[in-house]
């Protein structure tokens, strides 16, 4: 069982309290209890009432007893479906939901380090500099809380996000901007068994741009999917409109574009061979994060992930986190590994050693920007 039991009781605590996207009323309360009855102010800003969820973000002070300049800490507070009824399970020293739904270590896990290390900071008495705590809304499905944040409350220029399912130690200072793309195929109904040469089958022009296009793996920085598709009314009327969605991905913006551009023309090319048309819609959904191994924020992690005893590691990821965003607004920002295995699936786990690691880290990121 845990050396440290109180991170392993706060890590079932939020974990069993219901908190899916837009729906975080319940642990934002919980959080804000804990973190107030640790002598932090706490704001809530209007993201919520933006995008249309029961509350904002989370935004907490605590005053520090350092001239090191502010660190703040971030971790989300929704998580994927199926994510409520959480029952965790442990055994032999991991802890998995009952197999009926997700676990919720993602992101559970980033917040109950940030508690952990928070309140072992006070305790101990240690040199810390104030202290700001972003609890983010709607991360999963396209990191709206963090896009709709006031940004104004926070202060600090650097930001540690906890929030990755790799091992305890890994630092992720590059990830991928992302495009979200969808695309209509408009071609003509017709009867099907009555006068189908008359119709223009969306779903034919459809398959002959698939197989002109260029998707998946591109190259080493930039991927591309097209991952939902629908279209028809019926199986005796020819398809009229086609849709697909997905997203394109690169670490340089430039990339990306391209291959949006790219993906564009080879639909619209293909519709005119048939005489259909395409209706393109492409939304910019956020920038990359790009930093170097020298970069102050990077060397900081590193430097409380050795003092936590640990190896650091930099990595490079595919998918975003509210560090995408961080980095737009101005706030250098890296997202640190929480050990959590199977993220957004029923076999998702974590080991109480790495949210033991994963509290130390914290604390030791503490320890070190107090003497920045």
């Amino acid at each position: 069982m845990s050396e440290r039991p109180r991170i392993l009781d706060t890590f079932l605590t939020l974990v069993t309290t219901d908190s899916q996207t837009r729906k975080e009323g319940r642990m934002a309360d919980l959080l804000q209890e804990r973190l107030e009855a640790m002598g932090f102010t706490v704001q809530r800003d209007d993201a919520g009432e933006r995008i249309g969820g029961e509350t904002g973000n989370l935004i907490a002070k605590l005053k520090g007893n350092s001239e090191g300049p502010p660190l703040c800490l971030c971790a989300h507070m929704d998580r994927v479906s199926p994510g409520t009824g959480i029952k965790p399970q442990i055994r032999d020293g991991v802890i998995t939901s009952d197999g009926t739904t997700i676990l919720g270590a993602d992101d559970a896990a980033g917040l109950a380090a940030i508690l952990e290390g928070v309140q072992r900071a006070i305790e101990q008495g240690v040199k810390r500099p104030d202290i700001e705590v972003v609890f983010t809304i709607a991360e999963e499905g396209g990191l709206n809380g963090s896009k709709n944040m006031d940004f104004s409350l926070i202060e600090a220029r650097e930001a540690f996000i906890i929030d990755s399912s790799t091992p305890v130690g890994t630092i992720i200072n590059k990830a991928p901007a992302q495009t979200k793309v969808t695309y209509r195929v408009i071609g003509k109904a017709a009867h099907g068994g009555v006068e189908p040469e008359k119709g223009i089958s969306a779903l034919v022009v459809a398959a002959h741009a698939l197989t002109r296009m260029k998707l998946g793996r591109i190259d080493e920085e930039t991927t591309a999917n097209l991952g939902l598709a629908q279209g028809g009314s019926a199986t005796n009327i020819v398809m009229e409109t086609f849709e697909m969605r997905g997203d394109v991905r690169s670490l340089v913006t430039e990339k990306m574009e391209a291959q949006v551009q790219h993906m564009t023309e080879v639909f619209e090319r293909t519709a005119a061979e048939f005489g259909a048309r395409v209706e393109a819609d492409i939304q910019f959904a956020y920038g990359p994060v790009n930093l170097k191994p020298d970069d102050p924020v990077v060397q900081r992690a590193a430097a409380a992930i050795r003092r936590a005893g640990l190896e650091p590691e930099l990595r490079a990821t595919g998918g975003g986190s509210d560090a995408n965003i961080f980095n737009s607004r101005g706030i250098t920002a890296c997202n640190l590994g929480t050990g959590y295995r199977g993220a957004h699936s029923l076999q998702e786990s974590i080991e109480i050693a790495a949210l033991e690691r994963i509290g130390d880290v914290v604390f030791a990121l503490i320890v070190e920007s107090a003497s920045a």
